[in-house]
């Protein structure tokens, strides 16, 4: 006869591996497609032109953990003659998973001494009624204060804090998928004010409508993408 307890042991062990099957991903998703990033991003955004600098808080270190989770990263300082200079960082993971995931600017600047201060979710508009869910927040150090917009992109969702970053992704490992992703972060060296993160806000919407409309997914996903094109923008 069968006891019942190795009946319910039985059961609970093939839930178990049910679960475990269900969170074992099957698809690799990467909208970069194995290009590098300098092929999609214009060396011209809107009245900002790229000019050469070195001036950057980087994501990454050669050896670090972030150096494995990032596949490409690229820093340009882009300079208009009636703006602000913008620096902007790109760094692309192919792929997000329990280990590797996309580190945030609050742990970034904090890593290399930073004060991180007035952290606050905006909606970034790009067109009538469609908007990238971000954040805005203000480095600073001795030496230097940094208002920083930034927005995060793992498969086809923008997640805005850590917990929705990790929601996000298991969402993704549930349907059977591994997700890239992508941290685009836009700053400059200015007083934090509403017209600085106007200026920004500004340089971010110029920036993903001068990529390419097919190129568009790598920044803000698939479904952004498709809401920019259906309105010819």
């Amino acid at each position: 006869m069968i006891d019942r307890r190795d009946v319910l042991l039985g059961g609970g062990m093939l839930a178990a591996a049910a679960a475990a099957a269900a969170l074992t991903p099957r698809h690799r998703v990467e909208y970069l497609h194995g290009r590098k990033l300098d092929t999609i991003v214009p060396q011209k955004i809107g009245g900002w032109t790229m000019t050469p600098s070195d001036a950057f808080i980087l994501p990454k270190t050669p050896g670090s953990l972030a150096d494995r989770l990032y596949s490409d990263t690229i820093s340009r300082l882009y300079t208009a003659a009636d703006a602000l200079p913008v620096m902007m960082v790109l760094a692309y993971g192919n792929l997000q998973s329990d280990l590797l995931q996309l580190h945030r600017p609050e742990v970034c600047y904090a890593a290399v001494g930073f004060q991180i201060s007035n952290s606050t979710r905006l909606d970034l508009p790009v067109a009538p009624h469609l908007a990238i869910p971000a954040r805005e927040l203000t480095a600073t150090s001795d030496n230097r204060i940094e208002p920083i917009t930034y927005w995060t992109r793992i498969g086809d969702y923008l997640p805005t804090t850590r917990r929705e970053q990790r929601t996000m992704r298991l969402r993704e490992q549930l349907a059977g998928i591994v997700p890239d992703g992508i941290l685009v972060r836009l700053s400059t060296v200015a007083e934090p004010t509403p017209a600085t993160f106007a200026a920004l806000a500004a340089f971010g919407r110029a920036f993903v409508l001068a990529v390419r409309p097919a190129d568009r997914g790598i920044l803000v996903g698939p479904t952004i993408a498709a809401g920019l094109a259906r309105l010819g923008v």
